[in-house]
């Protein structure tokens, strides 16, 4: 599978649903070279400058995409299912590899950079992405984290910039994500109710980038900030038996307090409250995609008492695994054995 991604200039931009003749043309266009004609991304235009592309469908096997981004769009990029592992080329000869979680997010600008991406489904693709103009996104958000703000000055003669910024999402994105996903609306009133969802989990985006800003700051050296990604990922591989705060430390080489800033700095949180969100995402997915009972969900992410889990999780969601599992249709073609 091949999907393209440019910003091109549009002729009769009018024609598009939901022009008001406010932004500037430069049409987001993106597709997909699908080689068995099965279509598993849905393309929406939102508007002039902005795209949405949703997964949402059962697939039982492993999937190669490549990947080739020509004028970048501005990407928010959210997997609630898929395990991905990207290879990147940014068109300059260096290549390098990156994961996304199930639960992670992205917000990128990649210009001229072409790559592959192989995504692991559990049981069902779950992602939703959004791709602005630039010139779009800036009309539509005046106060612009500054990480970003390289991207709108002298938009044009600095299209070699790039940015990519990778964190957890908080359970208020999950809970718009699915919103998206579950949308019940059709024709125009979809649109807009897309549009809506669109900026709201922008806006989420901005919030998280503009707290992080606002952290207090230290002197953390990269191999610090590595430590922290690393005891990250070793969090996330043992759910059900994590280490403590200070084994954690010391498997990565360093000490309690500097990794618990070295989270705070990376993903906006302590490793505590890191692990349990995470602890909590997993669950809901165990909930939804398998039939494992609530004792057995609760101990595959560390709880050996039920109604500790069932506290910590309608604390995290505002309802408990009963009733998201009542609440929840099964898929239909269950896995093969």
């Amino acid at each position: 599978m091949i999907r393209r991604i440019n910003i091109k200039e549009a002729d009769k931009i009018s024609m598009y649903p939901g022009y008001s003749g406010k932004y500037p043309p430069g049409e987001v266009d993106i597709t997909h070279n699908e080689e068995n004609g099965e279509s598993i991304f849905e393309n929406i235009t939102i508007r002039p400058g902005i795209k949405m592309i949703i997964a949402n469908r059962v697939c039982r096997k492993n999937l190669q995409m490549d990947f080739e981004i020509y004028n970048a769009p501005v990407s928010f990029c959210y997997g609630l299912s898929q395990h991905i592992r990207y290879t990147v080329n940014n068109g300059f000869g260096r290549k390098k590899v990156m994961e996304r979680l199930p639960g992670e997010s992205v917000l990128s600008y990649l210009p001229k950079t072409m790559g592959a991406a192989r995504i692991t489904p559990d049981r069902k693709i779950e992602g939703v992405s959004i791709h602005f103009n630039v010139h779009t996104f800036n009309e539509l958000f005046g106060e612009i984290p500054g990480c970003l703000k390289d991207l709108f000055t002298g938009y044009g003669d600095s299209g070699n910039k790039r940015f990519y910024y990778q964190s957890r999402f908080n359970s208020e994105t999950f809970f718009v994500l699915k919103q998206v996903l579950e949308c019940p609306y059709k024709g125009e009133t979809r649109r807009l109710f897309y549009e809506a969802k669109s900026l709201e989990l922008v806006a989420l985006k901005l919030a998280e980038l503009g707290q992080k800003k606002h952290m207090e700051s230290s002197e953390l050296s990269c191999k610090d900030l590595a430590r922290a990604r690393e005891a990250y990922n070793i969090l996330l591989t043992n759910l059900d038996h994590p280490p403590s705060l200070i084994d954690l430390s010391r498997l990565v080489g360093t000490n309690r307090n500097k990794l618990n800033h070295g989270f705070k700095k990376v993903y906006g949180d302590t490793a505590f409250n890191v692990l349990r969100h995470a602890r909590m995402s997993r669950a809901w997915s165990l909930l939804e995609k398998t039939d494992m009972s609530l004792a057995e969900v609760a101990f595959s992410v560390g709880y050996n008492n039920q109604a500790n889990f069932t506290t910590a999780f309608r604390r995290q969601f505002g309802k408990t695994p009963k009733t998201v599992r009542r609440s929840i249709a099964f898929d239909p073609f269950p896995p093969k054995i």
